[in-house]
């Protein structure tokens, strides 16, 4: 009996410890799943959050960043200016005021002129007016001063967007821009970086009619003549042709290569052949038939016989070795002549790029002279320094007006506060109806108005919002799921310390790709492998992953031009 319930007891005991760690395996298994899920779902919705940010990086700087730092930094520190003018698009005033106030007075002039009635009541309860300052104008928004040094005026911003910034405007000194007029004003500093070529080359790239002509489009700047202007088409030609004939002397080069290869080869095979020969006939007959030949050669006469068919053989591989010899020499030389002609004509478009700039930069320089001044300058020396140290004031109108104000404001106010009453009992819509058509039968215009009237006016109205606010805003964050929105730390991983790996690609098709229709393509990736995904878990995760959370998560691609991420989006 004793030994019955011993063995049942141990029954009941096994029986509980296997349902339990069974039940315990289970349980375990699903509680890791359920993080792996949850972690997966985190890093999709974060993964799409970089996209998000991504594309609008790449809409603003016109590429993408492989630099995770450098979004994160974008995504701080950008603001996004939108612009509404709706309402100054709906709006138009006439184009000839003096004539619709010539109208309107001659219309109401049996009414009421809100204006003058406002006056005389203003004047009636004692009020007079006082002539604005400059102060007083910018605070009423009449006008706008600002200061600028000369070379703010003249490389504007809007400028310096259409320069090749290749090559820098040092503004402290304009040191670059002086060098580039200085060395135009002869030919020899002019062809100084060209000293090792020689003539020929220097007449194959055309560098003195390259000269005359920046020599010239600088002279057109100062010499006082209104009726010249400058013109830097022939340049641009010049960089164009020179570009080419870099093209044409590649592949040049290529084709000598490709011939001098040939020859090496037919030399290696004329002595192969002749290692072959002499082993076969003996190195010893070789010799003996060429001193026969030699001395038949001196008495005029030819080696006959298999001896003349020994020599016939070896004068041919000769003769192959000769000639090649020659034209490997030939292409060496012809390889050494273009890659020097590519050297000048490297430095020409280099020279060309440069002067080219330099000669807009200094006319523009001479424009802004002109503009402040009414009148032109023929010394350089004299334009640098103004550009450099000339502090210029600039008043800027937006209100025309007489410029006068009340001393009584309050007094003022309440004047107009009555005319317009008055004015209110006697103009109705239909005299402001009768107005414009007498504007329009006398042959009055509308117009749109000025993008300044627009916003003197207050219907033009300028928005600034953080670029953060414009990709996460309403709409996004009414569809986004998952994990919270965490922008400091939205490059990492989430439930770790690593980053995403970011990669990007840019291709950009030549010139005959361009006429076939292909575009520059801007691929990027954001990627993590599922260790880093669902690092920290128990190893049991290892075996439960599915085939697809074997390798990366990613967003993007640099295989295709594509914005989806690999989880099946």
């Amino acid at each position: 009996m004793k030994t019955t319930a011993i063995k049942v007891t141990l029954w009941v005991i096994i029986i509980f410890l296997a349902y339990f760690g069974l039940y315990g395996n289970i349980t375990n298994e699903i509680h890791v799943r359920k993080i792996m899920t949850e972690r997966k779902s985190d890093n999709i919705q974060r993964l799409k959050d970089l996209r998000e940010i991504q594309l609008e990086y790449k809409r603003q700087n016109g590429s993408y960043t492989n630099n995770p730092d450098s979004l994160t930094y974008f995504l701080f520190n950008t603001d996004i200016e939108f612009i509404n003018s709706e309402k100054a698009d709906e709006d138009s005033i006439p184009v000839n005021m003096r004539k619709w106030n010539s109208i309107q007075n001659k219309l109401i002039r049996n009414l009421i002129n809100p204006n003058k009635e406002a006056k005389r009541i203003y004047k009636e309860n004692g009020g007079s007016w006082t002539t604005l300052t400059e102060q007083q104008k910018i605070d009423k928004g009449y006008v706008t001063v600002d200061h600028y040094t000369a070379h703010q005026l003249s490389f504007t911003e809007e400028y310096r967007k259409t320069r090749n910034n290749s090559f820098e405007i040092n503004v402290t000194n304009l040191y670059n821009i002086s060098d580039i007029y200085n060395k135009q004003k002869s030919f020899s500093s002019f062809k100084y970086d060209f000293n090792s070529f020689d003539d020929e080359v220097l007449k194959t790239i055309n560098l003195q009619n390259t000269y005359q002509n920046i020599h010239k489009n600088f002279t057109s700047i100062f010499d006082l003549d209104t009726n010249t202007s400058i013109s830097t088409e022939f340049l641009k030609e010049i960089i164009s042709s020179n570009k080419t004939g870099i093209s044409s002397l590649k592949s040049s080069i290529s084709n000598n290569k490709d011939q001098k290869e040939n020859a090496e080869g037919m030399i290696r095979s004329a002595i192969h052949q002749r290692t072959t020969y002499t082993e076969t006939i003996g190195a010893e007959m070789i010799f003996k038939v060429r001193e026969k030949a030699k001395k038949k050669a001196e008495k005029g006469k030819v080696l006959k016989g298999r001896k003349g068919i020994i020599f016939s053989i070896i004068t041919k591989q000769d003769s192959t070795e000769n000639a090649n010899k020659t034209i490997i020499s030939s292409c060496k030389d012809n390889i050494a002549k273009y890659e020097n002609e590519i050297d000048a004509r490297e430095k020409l478009i280099q020279l060309a790029e440069k002067n080219t700039q330099g000669i807009e930069d200094v006319n523009a320089m001479q424009k802004q002279y002109i503009g402040i001044n009414e009148k032109e300058t023929n010394n350089f020396d004299s334009l640098a320094n103004y550009t450099i140290n000339e502090e210029i004031k600039i008043v800027t109108t937006l209100k025309e007006g007489n410029y006068t104000i009340p001393t009584h404001p309050h007094k003022w106010k309440q004047a107009r506060l009555k005319a317009d009453f008055l004015v209110e009992q006697t103009i109705d819509e239909e005299m402001l109806s009768t107005i414009k058509e007498k504007y329009i039968s006398s042959g009055g215009l509308f117009r749109d108005l000025t993008t300044e009237e627009g916003y003197a006016r207050g219907l033009i109205i300028t928005t600034i919002q953080p670029v953060k606010d414009v990709i996460f805003d309403n709409i996004y964050m009414k569809h986004r799921m998952g994990i919270s929105l965490n922008l400091d730390s939205i490059t990492y991983i989430p439930h770790t310390n690593i980053k995403y790996d970011f990669a990007t690609k840019e291709t950009h098709p030549n010139l005959m790709e361009q006429a076939q229709g292909e575009i520059d393509k801007y691929f990027f990736r954001i990627s993590a492998s599922y260790d880093d995904l669902f690092l920290g878990l128990d190893e049991e995760n290892e075996v439960l992953r599915k085939n697809g959370e074997r390798d990366n998560i990613q967003v993007g691609s640099l295989e295709k031009t594509i914005t989806n991420g690999n989880w099946g989006e």
